[in-house]
């Protein structure tokens, strides 16, 4: 294509996952209007504020743009999103902006995604014609040139745990872990990048914030270091210098801490759910602890009308217990053998070279881009990266 589009694409943390890192074209990042602020009901649709910029192709994610231009969209798991409005009329205009001819191609980050927006329009009339222009795309990252060179000596082992929704993805378990090692003598440390969000800001947590009382003094733990939130440079260099990351998590779909996890060379502790066993392979990148799922590959209590129940406090507490247990047995091994650590780091980067090295990513997006413009997506075969 001879001269370079105009691509209108939000600022947000998973938006810059999802798009190209160099590109032949003009990506202007802009705030878009969170309509989630108005209503959680209408977080499924947005508007850009209006640009002098000429914009050719609108590139979204999860939240489908109104403003009258061609657009692409990512998404992670449902979309439209509209969660408890399935079958409002609302709901049925944000899917008529999906089939139209606007819409030039859907692009799940995974294979889950791809299976969750399969089944939420399994029986509807729309489902071929959705189907159509699918098209999975994992995320993308710069991956650094030389991989950083860890520690042969592994006593303590250093993990390190970050997610400001903190119980969801897996803090209650990390802390359990440090105080079981602790009780065991065993050398591992666990530092922790949060705002300590918990309860009813997440879809896995309790309700009841006394659910985390006996978990709130294990940060003081002498083998507990708690950062609070931390700017995201400072954390990537505490990714590069730790052992593993902790993700072991009750509703992630994807897990981009993960991508900059291996990218880095660090294996990475997760949970078998969602996207994060299309990457994450047990003993070779990384450590994987099974969940009870359901088809979808999600935690079978996500969203549980028991959230606020002692019936609920109990299956999750069972869970982080059982989930710290295994972290533990696990890494006894690797402290006995260093080889399959340092192999796995070596696994963790090359698993990220191959699945989400910017450079294969930038052709692809650029090329959908000028695709977009030229005719409309309606026919392409899935693929995944």
């Amino acid at each position: 294509m001879g001269s370079s589009l105009n691509v209108l694409a939000p600022v947000r943390y998973p938006s810059i996952f999802n798009s190209p890192r160099g590109s032949r074209h003009n990506i202007i990042r802009r705030r878009f209007i969170p309509m989630n602020y108005l209503s959680p009901k209408i977080e499924g649709v947005t508007l850009f504020p209006p640009t002098l910029n000429r914009i050719d192709l609108i590139h979204g994610f999860n939240r489908i743009p109104l403003n009258p231009k061609p657009f692409i969209i990512g998404f992670e798991s449902h979309l439209p999103r509209g969660f408890g409005v399935e079958r409002s009329s609302f709901f049925a205009f944000m899917r008529r902006q999906l089939l139209s001819e606007r819409c030039r191609a859907i692009i799940p980050i995974s294979e889950y995604a791809k299976r969750t927006f399969l089944a939420q329009h399994e029986g509807t009339p729309e489902h071929s014609d959705l189907a159509s222009k699918l098209i999975v795309r994992m995320p993308s990252i710069i991956v650094p040139q030389e991989l950083p060179v860890k520690e042969q000596l592994l006593q303590p082992l250093r993990l390190l745990f970050v997610g400001n929704h903190f119980a969801r993805k897996g803090g209650c378990v990390a802390l359990r872990l440090a105080q079981m090692a602790l009780a065991a003598r065993i050398p591992l440390e666990v530092e922790i990048i949060s705002k300590l969000e918990v309860g009813r800001v997440s879809w896995t947590d309790p309700l009841d914030s006394d659910f985390f009382d006996p978990y709130r003094p294990l940060l003081d733990l002498p083998n507990v270091h708690y950062r609070g939130a931390l700017p995201n440079r400072q954390v990537i260099e505490k990714v590069r210098s730790c052992h593993f990351v902790l993700l072991p998590t009750f509703g992630d779909s994807f897990g981009y801490s993960a991508i900059e996890a291996l990218v880095n060379g660090t294996p990475v502790i997760a949970t078998t759910q969602c996207a994060l066993p299309e990457f994450i392979k047990d003993n070779e990148n990384g450590i994987m602890l099974d969940l009870p799922l359901n088809e979808k590959g999600e935690w079978i209590y996500l969203n549980s009308p028991l959230r606020g129940s002692k019936i609920f406090h109990r299956i999750h507490a069972e869970e982080v217990n059982r989930l710290a247990e295994e972290s533990l047995l696990r890494l006894e091994k690797i402290l006995n053998d260093p080889q399959r650590f340092h192999a796995m780091c070596n696994n963790a980067h090359a698993t990220a070279v191959k699945h989400f090295d910017s450079r294969i990513h930038d052709e692809f997006w650029d090329s959908l881009y000028e695709d977009a413009i030229l005719k409309p997506v309606t026919a392409y075969a899935s693929e995944s990266i």
